[in-house]
């Protein structure tokens, strides 16, 4: 009989139980659903009958919230699996929730059957076979002990099997991620042990694009471990490592992985190098400024969408500095900002459907990102996306728009400016913008800029004894002869014609 993983629904709201019940077949993909709960107090006096291998949470709820049911049920139950659902309002308690042991958390408003299935597999994934088993008698193979160790079990270790087992006392976790590894593993620890005299590798974790191993060497040797792990990693540049502070006793290894390890990971989102190593670390910025939430709405209210961008620009980029911010938390400001500005948008009375309806590919692609760019990324396009939108819909301010337009022209005609540069300081798409000139003005881009440059280098011919070839510099142009055609194509003569003519 095919063994079911058992799982726990615990949220306040019954139509949301119901909801998670119905997305998928749960006995076809090989659990059971063995209760449900309003609160975390119902939750706790269900468990010691059910014993569920997987608790599914929400974080506010009332009489006991998420965040106590997480911390009783580890202290009570440390080899249960806890998942939370949030909202982006709720990344502060998401990230305290998994310094207390939470395994994975989903976001509310993008939960449905393949991505509560995907998370629940990955889960199951980290379950030992013999969870339900009884039998007092210990696995004492090391690998299975380790990621009992890893998953909070009170795993009782002598002396003597320790030191049967591992040669020396000096432990650190050693992760690596990105392409499918596959074969590279026994690569990676042929590399480790050919350059590393001694040293003792154990495989803890393994997913298609994450391994993590355990390292024993002795105390002299850490040096040359950090050594090894920079050259290995750079015979492959598709992969990337961190590993972890050493320390001396296999009973740290959970507190050094949820802490020291996750703490690293956290940098490596930022920084994005290819091995982090925890002494090697850069400082962190000085403490970020609050974002001020009602600032940069009441600068959108105001249509002042420059100004609001540059705000929110200016506080990610600080952000992205902080490296210890929990990158669950970093991911979920992005998201909050996007979804104020869709609610703003909508009281305002813009046309946001096609927004609405993309809105969950962006909220998306910012929980799966790797990297802070990769969220900034995504934040740019929305952004880019929302300015089409305010463009679009306030075709009836062309006038004022097309007067901004022109002046800002105008005034930095004589520096290098690109439509793509006019384009970043509006907030526009430079396809779109290229349009919308040559529709309003009735000239491209480039036509109008070189009549606003020429028309200048008309007035030094016409009132100095500049020379002309120090002009053709001084109103844009770096090219002396592109100069003089694109002059005479305006005024019909030639530079030197033109002043001989004043």
């Amino acid at each position: 009989m095919k063994k079911l993983w058992k799982v726990l629904i615990v949220d306040d709201e019954m139509l949301i139980r119901q909801g998670i019940i119905n997305y998928i077949k749960w006995e076809e993909e090989g659990f059971q659903i063995v209760g449900e709960a309003s609160n975390g107090q119902e939750a706790l006096k269900l468990m010691d009958k059910s014993q569920p291998h997987i608790i599914l949470t929400d974080i506010v709820m009332p009489v006991m919230d998420g965040m106590e049911l997480v911390k009783e049920v580890k202290k009570r139950y440390p080899q249960m699996e806890i998942i939370v659902l949030s909202s982006f309002e709720d990344f502060d308690y998401v990230r305290s929730a998994f310094h207390n042991g939470v395994s994975d958390y989903i976001l509310k408003p993008k939960i449905n059957g393949p991505e509560l299935l995907t998370v629940l597999s990955k889960i199951v994934e980290r379950l030992p076979e013999d969870v339900e088993s009884n039998d007092q008698e210990e696995d004492r193979s090391v690998e299975p002990l380790i990621k009992k160790l890893l998953l909070g079990y009170d795993v009782q270790l002598d002396e003597g099997w320790i030191t049967s087992k591992f040669a020396h006392h000096t432990f650190s976790i050693f992760k690596v991620t990105g392409e499918p590894l596959g074969e590279n593993q026994a690569e990676i620890i042929s590399y480790l042990t050919r350059i590393v005299s001694g040293i003792t590798i154990y495989l803890i974790k393994e997913e298609e694009k994450e391994t993590i191993f355990l390292l024993n060497f002795d105390n002299t040797q850490f040096q040359q471990v950090k050594d090894a792990v920079h050259d290995l990693l750079k015979r492959n540049e598709r992969t990337k490592g961190i590993l972890s502070i050493s320390f001396q006793s296999l009973h740290a290894l959970q507190s050094i992985y949820n802490n020291n390890l996750m703490m690293l990971e956290n940098y490596q989102f930022y920084l994005d190098d290819q091995v982090l190593i925890y002494d090697e670390i850069p400082k962190v910025g000085q403490s970020n400024p609050k974002f001020d939430l009602d600032y940069f709405i009441e600068l959108f209210k105001r249509e002042q969408f420059s100004a609001a961008c540059e705000y929110l620009s200016r506080h990610v980029t600080t952000l992205t500095k902080q490296y210890t911010t929990d990158r669950v938390e970093f991911k979920s400001f992005l998201g909050n900002v996007m979804f104020n500005v869709i609610v703003l948008m909508g009281n305002m009375k813009y046309d946001t459907d096609q927004l609405e309806k993309d809105k969950y590919k962006y909220f998306s692609a910012i929980n799966e990102a790797e990297h802070s760019s990769e969220a900034i990324a995504t934040l740019q396009d929305f952004i880019a996306q929302v300015s089409q939108i305010l463009s679009i819909s306030n075709e009836g301010k062309d006038d004022l728009k097309m007067h901004r337009l022109l002046h800002y022209i105008e005034q930095h005609c004589t520096e290098q400016l690109s439509l793509k540069e006019l384009a970043n300081h509006f907030h526009f798409n430079p396809s779109y913008l290229s349009n919308y000139f040559s529709t309003h003005h009735h000239e491209g881009f480039s036509e109008y800029l070189n009549k606003v440059r020429i028309n200048k280098a008309a007035d030094y011919l016409k009132n100095s004894e500049i020379s002309i070839s120090d002009i053709s510099a001084m109103v844009g142009y770096s090219d002396h002869s592109y100069f003089c055609k694109v002059f005479k194509k305006v005024k019909g003569m030639s530079p030197s014609g033109f002043r001989k003519g004043m």
